[in-house]
């Protein structure tokens, strides 16, 4: 080897990210309407939860985009009247917005790798667990 090459470096494998799948991606995009149905129909603080926490962790998976956007600051509207009512309630305009976020996210969800999403799930539930919050992810 000559003396004015210089020496590579190691090679260090990047993080592969696996694409989300037909059937996954309907399955999570069912989930999420699902659970903004649940609340709607039946709001409590358990769908207000199992909604939020999906929501985040799509945020924490890198989904950016305004129909997220939108779907968190009516989530934020909601617990703010909990927290002066005391009652989690929906009004007509709030699940309109709800469903019609849902449906944009649909479409860009399908873009998330399935291994970070699965890495975001992981750590969204991990902290509702350490702040003692209820509800599925």
């Amino acid at each position: 080897m000559p003396a004015t090459s210089k020496p590579r470096k190691k090679y260090r494998r990047g993080r592969v990210n696996v694409p989300m799948t037909a059937p996954a991606h309907r399955r999570l995009a069912l989930e999420l309407h699902l659970a903004v149905e649940a609340l709607v129909l039946a709001p409590s603080p358990e769908t207000y939860n199992t909604l939020t926490k999906m929501l985040a962790a799509l945020a924490t998976a890198g989904l950016a985009c305004e129909a997220l956007d939108i779907a968190n600051n009516t989530m934020d509207a909601i617990v703010s009247r909990f927290e002066r009512v005391g009652k989690v309630g929906l009004k007509d305009e709030e699940s309109t917005a709800l469903r019609r976020a849902v449906a944009s996210l649909d479409g860009r969800m399908v873009r998330l790798p399935v291994n970070k999403l699965a890495e975001a799930v992981a750590q969204i539930e991990v902290y509702f667990a350490a702040a003692g919050v209820a509800g599925a992810a």
